[in-house]
């Protein structure tokens, strides 16, 4: 809705109102409610928000939208004067590469446990390593870049940032770590990593202002580092480029 003049200190913007044609709107279907005393502050309430929801969209459904937060619960918002409610909009842009799980698929007490069960090392991850915070940010916000050749280039660097923290040349080292990582020695492996050279090519040409992707290659792009986020988190820590090198060379298994 547009407003035509500033609302008052605690108040709601005066009337008249009128419906602005074009823009937004969403239907709030559930609620994820931080405890009080969880956190020790709203910004802090609001990034545990954004852990929470990047794990639905991880495992549950990449669909699921953080539309709005407030300071109080939907139920009791309706009832408080405007300066006791905090509403403000989190995600309202469109998504231009929307991800969607398979049709009639939908949320159950299997896969909300395994975010029970990995919410906290998550959450750690994302408060103590930037690497990992970038690559949570790639991933969740990869499908509202309007662009698909930014949205490919913020993926791969993600997965560059995750897989080749050293200098040195990026294509090989990125995939064969990877591939190390993803799967067990053998020729599974040698597939993996073979798909994951051709899919770094396909990000080095969006780079250099000349993609040639098709959707299903950035698809393709969104679950690799889908799968290579979801074994960190389920490993509890980031790759060293030690370990990385000894999963390569078969010198360990971790």
């Amino acid at each position: 809705m547009a407003a035509f003049a500033p609302a008052p200190k605690g108040g709601h913007h005066p009337a008249p109102w009128r419906t602005a044609s074009g823009g937004f709107a969403f239907d709030v279907t559930a609620e994820l409610v931080i405890p009080e005393g969880a956190v020790s502050s709203s910004e802090g309430g609001l990034d545990l928000a954004r852990v929470l929801v990047f794990l639905l969209r991880l495992w549950v459904d990449p669909a699921i939208r953080f539309p709005v937060v407030a300071s109080r619960s939907f139920s009791a918002l309706k009832e408080l004067p405007d300066d006791e409610a905090e509403i403000r909009p989190v995600e309202v842009e469109p998504r231009a590469f929307p991800l969607q799980t398979a049709e009639g698929e939908s949320a159950t007490h299997e896969s909300l446990q395994w975010i029970r069960d990995h919410w906290r090392v998550t959450n750690e991850l994302v408060s103590t390593s930037k690497e990992f915070a970038l690559a949570v940010d790639a991933l969740d916000r990869g499908q509202f870049v309007p662009n698909s050749a930014l949205a490919l280039v913020s993926l791969w660097g993600a997965l560059e940032v995750l897989f080749c923290p050293g200098a040195g040349e990026l294509r090989f080292r990125v995939s064969s770590f990877l591939a190390a990582f993803l799967e067990g020695s053998g020729e599974e492996r040698a597939r993996r990593q073979r798909e994951i050279a051709r899919l770094y090519d396909l990000r080095s040409a969006a780079a250099h202002g000349r993609p040639r992707h098709d959707p299903e290659q950035l698809l393709e792009t969104f679950n690799l580092l889908r799968d290579a986020l979801i074994e960190i988190i389920e490993r509890g820590s980031i790759p060293s480029d030690e370990q990385l090198r000894g999963l390569l060379f078969g010198v360990t298994d971790e």
